[in-house]
């Protein structure tokens, strides 16, 4: 947001005795009748936009409570604990009528970690379990579509303890194997040269089975990224080009991990290929893939009702378009048959 953009609201005094986390309970409450109540304290003759900007933060802290950020807290002398005691941090602000009034300034800041979230809602059972997981892909990825080189003897330079073990996991499911590089076609390889790693035929079936689950992602759900949805008139429009990206919301709201196809999506789109200088060094860092997992937690949301309309709204599209493919084909074989050309 920008710097002019911030919410002004007086506040009862008593809230002087609460803490940080407590006065954003209180102030961006999941209850309604209370939102009216803080709403209702606007100068909207000052500002009339505080709505808008009350909406934003009360999105903000929907977030925070559902566990898909963290909130960095600051004020005009530096970081904030969310357990401080707001007394600790009021100033004396402008006279009023009645006197000065004490004054609190705070800035919000966003901080989101998909392992956090997928840990806290029981997607995995652990940082680690997830962290696992993810780098034996990441490490698949590279061996399979960019064909990397590494030493199956376990004295490549520089491994790092997560490649290492995400191999070891690789290895141990039959995924990939040593072979040496004759072994692998490469008949004018020098016979000292270490074995390196290559898939093994369960590993491609391996491959295969993530390609055909991913693409199955696609084809359900792919209408849902561009979404235009009108929340008065519970209208929704698909294949747009623009509005809402509800993908991951369409994921929860089937029971599906947003987390793996989050994940597999974005093995599947490329994402990955910018760090191929430095992925064995970035598959070690859990920022790495907070970043790349961002859209599980920082997405577009409309509520569950509203998502169940889109949900039934999105398959009804699509059938229509696959009948509609079907009458087309249809047609074409009936050319086909009749020796004629289809239309142009």
């Amino acid at each position: 947001m920008a710097a002019e953009d911030f919410l002004l609201v007086e506040l009862p005094a008593e809230l002087a005795e609460s803490s940080v986390s407590q006065l954003l309970d209180r102030v961006f409450s999941p209850n309604e009748e209370e939102q009216r109540e803080i709403a209702s304290r606007f100068d909207l003759r000052a500002n009339p936009d505080l709505p808008e900007i009350y909406a934003v933060f009360l999105a903000v802290c929907e977030e925070w409570r559902d566990w898909r950020c963290a909130l960095r807290v600051t004020s005009a002398g530096g970081d904030v604990d969310l357990d401080a005691p707001v007394s600790g941090l009021l100033t004396v602000g402008p006279s009023t009528s009645s006197g000065p009034m004490d004054s609190l300034s705070l800035r919000l800041e966003q901080l989101y970690s998909a392992l956090d979230y997928a840990v806290r809602h029981g997607f995995r059972e652990s940082r680690a379990e997830l962290l696992a997981w993810l780098r034996s892909l990441t490490a698949l990825y590279f061996l399979d579509k960019h064909e990397v080189s590494l030493e199956a003897s376990g004295t490549l330079p520089g491994i790092a303890p997560g490649l290492s073990a995400a191999l070891e996991s690789l290895q141990s499911q039959g995924v990939i194997a040593p072979a040496d590089a004759a072994d692998d076609g490469d008949e004018d390889a020098p016979a000292c040269e270490p074995p390196r790693y290559v898939i093994t035929p369960e590993g491609r079936r391996f491959i295969g089975g993530l390609l055909e689950e991913t693409e199955s992602y696609i084809d359900q759900f792919d209408h849902l990224n561009g979404a235009i949805v009108d929340l008065e008139g519970e209208l929704v429009q698909f294949g747009t080009g623009r509005g809402l990206d509800l993908r991951v919301e369409a994921f929860l709201a089937e029971g599906l991990d947003p987390v793996r196809t989050v994940f597999l999506l974005r093995l599947y789109d490329g994402t990955l290929d910018s760090r191929l200088r430095d992925w064995t060094e970035v598959i070690e860092s859990e920022d790495f893939y907070d970043a790349v997992l961002e859209p599980v937690v920082n997405r577009d949301s409309v509520g569950p009702a509203m998502m169940e309309l889109v949900i039934e709204s999105g398959y009804a599209w699509l059938e229509e378009r696959q009948e509609q493919a079907r009458r087309e084909e249809q047609q074409r074989d009936i050319l086909r048959r009749a020796g004629g050309e289809p239309p142009c």
